[in-house]
């Protein structure tokens, strides 16, 4: 019997270890679980590195890429009601509350190449709007070398790697830097898209990488297009933003 009573006594604490070995390998499976969910979340978020961080700000919007073909690009990029172009001053006036403004990457047709916006001809324009106002940019890179949007209230000149001196900003106006703009994009960075890759020369009907910015200026004062790529801001990828009240 006490033989009997050994083995009993023996069976319930091997039986309680496996429980116990079996609770512990459940935890570790649904902290796994939680984890890839909670990375899955912030994937779709923030992208897959510096350039998914999409546009942010008081007007949100889209990050995602998209392609455009030279018979989608011919057909979508016309001035559109509610915005005059002025050759003379190198300014886009827009009067529209809302509106759509097609943004070329630095086409490589265009005279005097180099790193810079292109819009409805104008060169870096100056883009005049009132208070209120929102636009979408759709950004598409026309050149052959990646290109990364940005609206930001960061004013020039801009140093080689422009957001290098505000990493770790708050998400206010002062000192706001990625940092601040994951914790709400209402920062100094009030959009930042992703990497746009360049497109080969010798495509028959080139494929360009395009992504969409939409931001609602609320507040008047000056704001900034340009580009993040390290050297392209500096070399003068940039334009002004002038919203006035």
């Amino acid at each position: 019997m006490r033989i009997m009573e050994r083995i009993d006594t023996g069976k319930a604490k091997s039986d309680r270890g496996f429980a116990s070995v079996t609770t512990i390998v459940s935890v570790i499976i649904i902290a796994v679980l939680v984890f890839a969910a909670i990375s899955a979340a912030a994937f779709v978020m923030y992208g897959s590195g510096i350039g998914g961080f999409g546009s942010g700000g008081p007007g949100g919007g889209a990050n995602s890429i998209f392609i455009v073909n030279n018979t989608s690009f011919n057909r979508m990029n016309s001035v559109p009601a509610g915005v005059a172009v002025n050759n003379s001053s190198n300014t886009i006036n827009v009067t529209s509350k809302s509106v759509t403004l097609i943004v070329e990457a630095a086409p490589t047709w265009y005279p005097g190449q180099g790193d810079f916006w292109l819009i409805y001809g104008l060169a870096n324009p100056n883009i005049v709007i009132r208070e209120g106002t929102t636009v979408h940019f759709v950004f598409i890179n026309m050149d052959n070398i990646t290109h990364m949007p940005a609206i930001t209230t960061n004013s020039p000149p801009y140093s080689y790697m422009p957001m290098q001196g505000n990493m770790m900003g708050s998400g206010t106006d002062s000192g706001s830097g990625m940092m601040g703009y994951q914790g709400g994009g209402n920062g100094s960075w009030l959009a930042i898209g992703p990497m746009l890759p360049g497109t080969s020369a010798n495509a028959n009907d080139q494929a360009y990488a395009a992504s969409n910015l939409t931001v609602t200026f609320s507040s008047s004062g000056n704001y900034y297009y340009i580009c993040l790529i390290p050297g392209h801001a500096q070399m003068g990828m940039y334009g002004e933003i002038s919203v006035q009240g």
